[in-house]
C-alpha cells in the first residue's frame, strides 16, 4: 500500500474528515473518497465526525446570524437616519408633536440600543391619551388596522368584559386584535389595591421594526429642535 495511503487510512479510522485528511496530505477528496469509501469506521470514529460536524454546523449558525444582526443594524440605521430628515418637515403639526411626545414620554424605547424585542408598545390608562396615539400611528406611521393588537392589565376583580368593551369604544380595533386581558396583583399590595383603575391599563403593540426606528428618529429629531 502506499505510503500516503496508509496515512490515510490510519487518519481516517481516528474520525479525520476527508477535508482534514486532504488538507493534511494534500491529496484530493476525489481520490480519498475512491481509496476510503469501504472503509467501516469504529463507533468512536464515527462519534468524532459527528460531534466536528454538529461543530460546524452550529459555528455556521452563529456566525450566520452575526452577519443577519450586522445588517439589520445597518438598515435600522438607514431607516433612522431618514426619519431625522423626515421629522424637520413634520414638527410643525401639533398631532405629530403631542404623539412624538407622548410616545418619548410613556413608550418602549429599549429596542433601540440593547435588547432584542424592536416593536412599539406605549402604554396608558388614559382614555383621551390612547385615542390620540391610535390617530398619530395611523396618520403619520400609516399602520393599518391588522398590525394594531391591544393587550389590556386589570386587577383580578375586574370585570374583563367591562374593560374590553370600553377599550374596543376608544380604540376601534375590532375584537380579535384583543388579546386575551391580563389580570395582575403586585405582591407587595398583598391583594390590597387602592384606587384602582375601571378599566385597567392598555399597551398598544405594533410589531413594525421600520415604524419603530422611524420613532427613535423622530424623537431624536424633537430633542434637537429644543435642546
Amino acid at each position: 500500500m502506499r505510503l500516503d495511503k496508509d496515512q490515510a487510512l490510519k487518519l481516517r479510522l481516528s474520525g479525520k474528515s476527508y477535508n482534514q485528511i486532504s488538507n493534511l496530505l494534500k491529496i484530493p477528496k476525489s481520490t480519498l473518497s475512491v481509496w476510503l469509501k469501504d472503509v467501516p469506521l469504529s463507533e468512536k470514529a464515527k462519534s468524532v465526525i459527528k460531534s466536528r460536524t454538529n461543530e460546524l454546523a452550529v459555528s455556521k449558525l452563529i456566525e450566520r446570524n452575526k452577519n443577519q444582526t450586522v445588517l439589520a443594524s445597518q438598515r435600522h440605521e438607514v431607516i433612522y437616519k431618514q426619519a431625522t430628515k423626515e421629522a424637520k418637515n413634520l414638527l410643525d403639526n401639533p398631532l405629530f408633536i403631542t404623539g412624538v411626545s407622548l410616545y418619548w414620554a410613556e413608550g418602549y424605547k429599549k429596542g433601540w440600543t440593547d435588547s432584542k424585542w424592536k416593536s412599539i408598545d406605549f402604554a396608558n390608562a388614559d382614555s383621551e391619551m390612547i385615542a390620540i396615539m391610535m390617530l398619530f400611528f395611523k396618520k403619520f406611521l400609516n399602520i393599518k388596522e391588522y398590525k394594531i393588537k391591544i393587550q389590556i392589565m386589570l386587577h383580578d376583580e375586574q370585570n374583563s368584559q367591562k374593560a374590553l368593551d370600553y377599550w374596543r369604544n376608544i380604540t376601534k380595533v375590532p375584537k380579535e386584535n384583543f388579546f386575551k386581558p391580563c389580570c395582575v396583583i403586585s405582591k407587595a399590595s398583598n391583594g390590597k389595591i387602592k384606587n384602582k383603575l375601571e378599566y385597567g391599563t392598555v399597551h398598544i403593540r405594533i410589531n413594525d421594526v421600520q415604524a419603530f426606528f422611524r420613532l427613535a428618529g423622530w424623537i431624536d429629531s424633537l430633542k434637537a429642535k429644543f435642546i
